[in-house]
């Protein structure tokens, strides 16, 4: 009985460890999303932010490493901050949603999730545009950094489509070769023959 305690305990300390985060910010606030399973495991192989939407996963990976992060559909500029922190600025409603961190291990070790629900509030009515707000947004834009490069995943498909034609043309090539290698042995044999 007391081994079946001891288990609860844990399963239950394993699911409080994993449950959600829920954060509620105002418009136009900056927001940074905790990752604290990146805190716990510093070895990783990368770490990925997600935004999920109607079980579709848009993200950005950081390898490891260092290396500078690849975009997967996501639409909104982003950066890693301390300790793989995601950090937003400026959100918006549409900002809003339910975020997760995931933590690929180096081998031996343990792939770990964590995940934030993020709910931006509604932005309050904007002043109309004067000529010194329009120039300032225009400023604003001008010296914006470009867009980020947005890598998109193919399907599983294609993956294997791909393989099979590089197999296929590895075939096709060294069959090619033999028959050459052949042709060209039967005319030395043929060219041996006195005529």
């Amino acid at each position: 009985m007391c081994r079946l305690t001891l288990l609860i305990k844990l399963l239950l300390l394993h699911y409080a460890s994993q449950s959600k985060i829920d954060i509620e910010r105002s418009c136009n606030e900056d927001v940074s999303l905790e990752c604290p399973v990146a805190e716990k495991n510093r070895n990783f192989l990368s770490v990925a932010w997600y935004k999920v939407n109607n079980g579709n996963k848009h993200g950005i990976i950081r390898r490891g490493n260092g290396e500078d992060p690849v975009y997967y559909n996501f639409s909104r500029e982003v950066t890693f901050g301390e300790k793989q922190n995601l950090l937003l600025r400026k959100v918006l409603p549409a900002d809003s949603g339910n975020y997760e961190c995931a933590i690929s291990a180096n081998v031996g070790g343990q792939n770990q999730n964590h995940k934030v629900s993020l709910t931006v509030n509604e932005c309050a009515p904007t002043a109309p545009l004067t000529t010194l707000n329009y120039l300032n947004t225009t400023m604003a834009t001008l010296t914006s950094p470009p867009c980020q490069t947005q890598v998109l995943d193919l399907p599983v498909t294609w993956s294997i489509a791909g393989y099979l034609a590089v197999a296929l043309a590895k075939i096709v090539l060294s069959l090619i070769i033999i028959w050459v290698i052949h042709l060209r042995s039967s005319r030395q044999r043929y060219n041996r023959w006195p005529h």
